[in-house]
């Protein structure tokens, strides 16, 4: 599969996600609580498939192969989207240390909780969206047939470190999701 249509399709599941969290943002606006464990999920989830399996694809294979084929005409660029990446991990941390406070209902603990995956959906949006629109199509452009198949094995290789079936366990992990935080009363 091309590189870059793995890493859009990996995208779409990061939306997918970020559409549940959302949602369940809404819930607890609403009154309505979803369980610790739902936190829990979402938290594995990013750190498993979006910052591990995704975001390592990008910043270690991608963003390393631009690079060099732009000799440092757009570093800048890339260094705010591996900025964005460490601030979504901060995100992450900080969504995962209000879990048990909101578990207790505390109100400052749930607010953090609130506050961070705003934050964290927010940024990631906007950080898929530059990559889907600006990065990607500039790497189709840059990149040659030889450097793609680089790509590709250095893919495969995550592929196979990761298991081969990890997009789909993580797929399912947030279809879990939405159906925990779609069925509160």
């Amino acid at each position: 599969m091309d590189p870059i249509e793995t890493l859009s399709n990996e995208h779409g599941l990061i939306r997918q996600f970020l559409d549940v969290l959302s949602l369940a943002a809404e819930k607890i606006e609403d009154g309505q609580h979803p369980s610790e464990a739902f936190f829990e999920k979402g938290v594995e989830f990013a750190r498993t498939f979006a910052d591990h399996y995704h975001h390592f694809k990008e910043e270690h294979v991608l963003f390393v192969q631009l690079a060099q084929k732009k000799q440092g005409e757009i570093d800048a660029q890339l260094e705010a989207l591996r900025y964005e990446h460490e601030r979504g991990r901060s995100l992450v941390t900080g969504i995962e240390t209000a879990i048990p406070g909101y578990a207790e209902r505390d109100p400052i603990k749930t607010g953090e909780l609130l506050e961070n995956m705003a934050a964290y959906v927010s940024l990631l949006r906007h950080h898929i969206h530059v990559e889907d629109h600006v990065f990607y199509p500039m790497t189709k452009k840059t990149l040659n047939e030889q450097e793609f198949e680089a790509i590709a094995q250095e893919f495969d290789k995550q592929h196979e470190k990761h298991g081969h079936d990890t997009f789909e366990k993580c797929h399912k992990m947030v279809v879990d999701m939405g159906s925990i935080v779609t069925h509160l009363t």
